[in-house]
């Protein structure tokens, strides 16, 4: 009845306000036509408004009226731990994880090694986040890390008492309430992070509902069996992060003055965040120590994990929770790489320290990384980090026999000693090398000599050639002492031989030519004259290099007379080989062509001396080039850098990139020369080999002087001349200082 009586006064002041006329009776309200409607328009539509609401049927039991927020939301969970306030690092992941949330992700799982700092970077993240998710930010510690993960269903009921469910929605099996949980969080805008998950089973049924919540998950399990996840596998921190990261936690100025030192604990570390942190914390509690102090600390393989420890903090606990979840047979093979020294390792190497048949170790290795106890590193290879690799040493130590762990040194120093041989199962380049060395230490010091020593003398031949040399020198210092130790004079003079070697080609050549004239000295009692041959060749060769040609001279001519008395034509082409270079050295291009030519041809006919014909074929080229004979000189060069490349032997390739800008330069085209001196330095700057950066960015300052750009050149010249102190070469140092310009 009201709102009949308002709709006809309604009409009539409209009427009115429009120019209608009105009866005699209410004349009166013409001048306040306008004002009554407008009153009259807001009266009519809060009548309207109430009774709609009051038309609208009662909702049912248990139905909520869906156009109005739950009362749950209400709560606004907000229950993220607070952010790391030294966080550091990690820009490229925050950005790469916020452009999945973009791209409409809705569950990503972070997942790596226990210590990569998983949690700390979802923390920042949601923490990011937070404005897109104003229905709540929930937050569950799965507890793996802890060893006793958390039941989905306990997670559950907690998760569904944040969100205001009832008591009596908290209860019940796993299915019920993780079908509750969806229910709840359907349709609303909430970040749910989990964190420190077990395993796939552990989070499905904790994954929220609808396409407008987001679900971070940390693991260091792979959950490769969650197919709704979006994976983001987290690695180590670049050294620049970690060295921020350092200082962060350290304190500022801590660690500015001692650069180096701080290097040395980062990578003790192992570019780990929670080892970076745990050290940070160290030095900000100590501020009397200087940085060098827990760098020493850490130096020590063997109490680093010790160290590695402040407060409730400790880097051994993450890695004893991962240990826990294998079965007997993985935790033996963890357990057996902690014999192995290296941090990239093979199939058959890790069947060979755990007695394995290839295939069972490979399907464990696989099993060894879901458990992020190992990444993937290229085919057929697996990288164990190297705070996880001293942790399965300690499980070795702790939990086998004496016995099995030397029985599992053997086997992986038999299986070393295989590959290097003619018919092994890889060609050996510098990778392998530091492991070697370490494989051969590791020998010597738990009572197998013999076997590091063969190891040693089998494996030399691949390492001779390659750049940094230090790991070589190490092993044949180690294998030194043992066979002075035992009084072993044979193999007290392979070790002089295989030191001097090491010093040869990293430039220092007096410290060579002392070494190999001491093995002389010992093989003149304890070698064979074939032994005797080779080492006075090599010390022939560091004679040459230090620029002592008459004594190189005398060597090689010994050398050559012995091979040709016992007719043994492989050795007389390397000494042929070797006086070539001797002759290019002093300028004598025809001497060096009659003796390079058959050496050339006679090492052509040996298998497995692709390094040797290389290597008489760059000189046979330089001595062409010398004799200004181009043609040939090009494409024995040629010849030779495409073996160099074949066979990966970067060394000899940088080499003969020189010799081609020589070529370049005796023709006259100084800037092709320049070039190849370029990509000869780049080679060798790849590699860290600084014999030869030294040497090329001389030859690039030749260059760049011959085309008339002096402060080029200088600058070159100094670049070389930096790197032979830096060395110890001060002779050449001096040459090439010489030539900069007043």
């Amino acid at each position: 009845m009201g709102s009949g009586l308002l709709s006809v006064l309604l009409a009539v002041a409209v009427n009115v306000a429009t120019g209608g006329a009105l009866p005699p009776t209410m004349a009166p309200l013409v001048p306040v036509a306008w004002p009554l409607v407008g009153a009259l328009t807001v009266v009519t539509g809060w009548v309207a408004i109430r009774q709609s609401r009051s038309l609208r049927p009662p909702a049912g039991p248990g139905r909520a009226d869906p156009a109005a927020p739950p009362p749950y939301a209400t709560h606004d969970p907000a229950e993220l731990p607070a952010p790391v306030p030294d966080f550091s690092g990690r820009t490229t992941s925050l950005c790469d994880l916020a452009r999945l949330v973009d791209e409409g992700r809705r569950v990503i799982a972070v997942t790596g090694a226990p210590g990569l700092g998983k949690s700390a970077l979802t923390v920042r993240l949601a923490h990011e986040l937070r404005h897109r998710y104003p229905d709540g930010r929930l937050y569950a510690d799965l507890g793996t890390g802890r060893g006793d993960p958390a039941t989905p269903g306990a997670v559950l009921a907690r998760l569904l008492g944040a969100l205001g469910a009832p008591a009596e929605e908290q209860s019940g099996d796993t299915a019920a309430l993780s079908a509750r949980f969806r229910s709840r969080t359907a349709g609303h805008r909430i970040l749910l992070l989990l964190d420190d998950a077990a395993d796939a089973a552990q989070v499905r049924p904790l994954l929220p509902g609808g396409d407008l919540c987001l679900a971070l998950i940390t693991s260091r399990n792979a959950l490769t069996d969650l197919p709704e996840a979006t994976p983001h596998p987290l690695g180590t921190l670049s050294e620049s992060e970690a060295l921020a990261l350092l200082a962060a936690v350290a304190g500022p100025g801590r660690i500015a003055s001692e650069h180096r030192a701080a290097l040395d604990v980062v990578h003790a570390c192992g570019l780990l965040p929670l080892a970076l942190r745990i050290a940070g914390a160290r030095l900000r509690a100590r501020p009397s120590w200087p940085v060098y102090e827990l760098a020493d600390r850490l130096a020590d393989e063997r109490s680093r994990l010790d160290e590695l420890r402040v407060g409730d903090l400790a880097v051994r606990a993450g890695f004893e929770a991962g240990y826990d979840t294998l079965d007997a047979a993985d935790r033996h093979l963890f357990r057996s790489l902690g014999a192995y020294p290296g941090s990239r390792l093979t199939t058959r190497i890790a069947a060979a320290a755990a007695g394995w048949g290839q295939l069972p170790a490979g399907e464990g290795l696989e099993r060894l990384v879901d458990a992020q106890l190992l990444v993937p590193s290229g085919r057929d290879g697996y990288r164990l980090h190297d705070l996880i690799r001293l942790f399965a040493a300690e499980r070795l130590e702790r939990d086998t026999a004496p016995a099995e762990r030397t029985a599992a040194l053997e086997r992986l120093l038999d299986a070393y000693t295989e590959d290097a041989t003619e018919h092994g199962s890889h060609a050996w380049g510098g990778a392998e090398q530091a492991t070697v060395s370490l494989l051969v230490r590791a020998g010597v010091r738990e009572g197998l000599p013999a076997r590091a020593h063969h190891l040693a003398r089998t494996a030399d031949r691949w390492l001779y050639d390659q750049p940094g040399q230090l790991p070589r020198l190490a092993m044949w210092t180690t294998l030194l002492d043992a066979a002075r130790r035992a009084g072993n004079e044979a193999q007290a003079a392979h070790a002089l031989r295989g030191m001097g070697a090491a010093y040869l080609y990293e430039g220092r050549y007096d410290q060579a030519i002392d070494h190999l004239r001491m093995a002389v000295a010992v093989q003149q009692r304890a070698a064979t004259r074939a032994e005797q041959i080779k080492t006075r060749r090599l010390l022939g060769d560091a004679l040459r290099r230090a620029g002592r040609y008459e004594q190189a001279l005398r060597e090689f001519r010994t050398a050559l007379d012995d091979y040709r008395a016992t007719g043994h034509a492989m050795g007389e082409a390397e000494v042929l080989s070797s006086l070539g270079a001797l002759h290019l050295d002093r300028r004598r291009p025809d001497e060096a062509i009659a003796c390079l030519e058959p050496a050339v041809a006679t090492l052509a006919l040996r298998v497995g001396s692709a390094g040797d014909v290389a290597d008489a074929e760059r000189g046979l080229g330089a001595a062409y080039a010398q004799a200004r004979n181009f043609t040939p000189a090009e494409r024995c060069l040629r010849s030779a850098l495409a073996r160099y490349r074949h066979h990966d032997r970067a060394v000899g390739e940088g080499w003969t990139l020189r010799e081609l800008g020589y070529l370049d330069e005796s023709r006259g085209a100084y800037a092709r020369g320049a070039e190849h001196h370029r990509a000869a330095l780049a080679v060798f700057a790849r590699i860290g080999y600084g014999t030869g950066v030294a040497a090329v960015a001389d030859a690039i300052g030749d260059n760049l002087l011959a085309q008339g750009d002096e402060a080029g050149a200088d600058a070159e010249y100094r670049r070389s001349a930096t790197v032979y102190a830096d060395l110890g070469d001060h002779t050449r140092e001096a040459e090439v200082r010489r030539k900069l310009s007043a």
